[in-house]
């Protein structure tokens, strides 16, 4: 198993996903969105990451998604894990370290 982990700015949290979806194949839709909105502004990225907003990406492979706010900075902690190879983990650590 695999884990990446980073930070995103809070307005780019949509097209992060929505790309991390892409690339294992789970066409990501406005319910997704629903439940993005709904879980992620009670987070607290402080609080240890069992506590954050979990969210699964069901592609192939799997992924987990754990997302809190750090609510000075408008920024995002992200981290996702999955049985995933090297070639996806470095495409999802770019995604994160360009947004």
């Amino acid at each position: 198993m695999h884990r990446v982990a980073g930070w995103i700015f809070e307005g780019n949290l949509t097209k992060v996903v929505e790309y991390a979806a892409a690339l294992v194949g789970y066409g990501w839709d406005e319910l997704d969105d629903g439940a993005l909105e709904a879980g992620v502004p009670e987070t607290d990225a402080d609080l240890p990451p069992s506590t954050w907003f979990a969210y699964p990406i069901a592609g192939t492979p799997e992924l987990a998604l754990r997302i809190a706010r750090d609510r000075d900075a408008g920024i995002l902690s992200v981290i996702i894990d999955g049985e995933m190879d090297d070639v996806l983990a470095a495409r999802l650590e770019t995604l994160l370290d360009l947004h």
